[in-house]
C-alpha cells in the first residue's frame, strides 16, 4: 500500500518516514524508557467517509499507524465497497480520486494488516472506540490509552457538571504540547493526529500508567 508521510506528500513504501512529526511539539523529558518498551506502543488514527442516505453512516477510508517516535508504520487509503454519498473532504481530506487505483487496499486487507500490527501492543489514539468500530476490531481495555477518555484530559459537561466529556484533540495538543493540528480551513491528517495522541501520552505516561495499574488491581 502507498505510504504517506504527511497529508500532502506521497512516497513509495520503501521510503524511510521522517522521524519528525509535521509540527514539532515541545520537548518532553521522561523517566528512562527502553527501546523494548518503546516498541510496545503504536498510535492509530482513521478517517471516514459517509455512505447511505445523506452520508450519515461512517465507512473506513484511510488508516494511519505511527510508532513511539512518530514514524509512519502504516498509512493507506481503503476502498469503500458501497457508494460514497459524502466524502467529508473538508474534515477527512479525502477525494474520490484518493479511493481509486491499484494502491488502495480493500477493507479486509486493511483490517487484517491493522489487526496484526496492533496485536499485543499498547494502542494509543483519540476516540479509539470509533476507529476500532469502523475497523470492526477490538482491543483489551488495559492495553488502550485513549486521550479522549483519560480523565485528566477531560472537561465537565456544560449540561451536567457531574459528567466528564472529551476535549478535542486539537485543543489538547495546543494546550499541553504547543502543537498546532487540525488548523482552521485545513482537513485532518491522520498521521499528524496519531503523532499528537502519542506525544500527549508520552508526556503523561508515568501518571497514566499508575492509573491503569490501579484500575487493574480493582478488576
Amino acid at each position: 500500500a502507498i505510504m504517506i508521510n504527511s497529508c500532502n506528500k506521497k512516497t513509495s513504501p520503501k521510503s524511510k518516514p521522517s522521524k519528525q512529526p509535521p509540527h514539532k511539539p515541545a520537548t518532553i523529558t521522561l523517566p528512562q524508557i527502553t527501546p523494548e518498551e518503546k516498541s510496545q506502543y503504536v498510535a492509530l488514527d482513521a478517517e471516514m467517509v459517509g455512505i447511505g442516505p445523506f452520508g450519515h453512516i461512517s465507512a473506513l477510508a484511510r488508516v494511519s499507524l505511527v510508532n513511539w517516535e512518530g514514524e509512519v508504520l502504516f498509512d493507506t487509503m481503503v476502498r469503500v465497497p458501497e457508494p460514497v454519498t459524502d466524502y467529508r473532504t473538508f474534515v477527512s481530506g479525502i477525494t474520490p480520486q484518493d479511493l481509486e487505483g491499484p494502491d488502495v487496499l480493500t477493507f479486509e486487507e486493511c483490517r487484517s494488516r491493522v489487526e496484526e500490527m496492533i496485536r499485543g501492543k499498547i494502542l494509543v489514539g483519540h476516540g479509539l472506540k470509533n476507529d476500532l468500530r469502523v475497523l470492526n476490531l477490538s482491543h483489551p481495555w488495559y492495553d488502550v490509552r485513549d486521550t479522549a477518555k483519560y480523565e485528566p484530559f477531560m472537561k465537565h459537561s456544560t449540561e451536567d457538571e457531574t459528567v466528564l466529556v472529551a476535549k478535542k484533540l486539537k485543543v489538547l495538543a495546543k494546550d499541553k504540547l504547543g502543537m498546532a493540528i487540525q488548523e482552521e480551513g485545513m482537513s485532518h491528517c491522520p498521521v499528524e493526529d496519531a503523532v499528537a495522541a502519542m506525544e500527549l501520552y508520552k508526556k503523561h505516561r508515568v501518571k497514566w500508567e499508575k492509573s491503569v495499574e490501579w484500575k487493574m488491581e480493582r478488576t
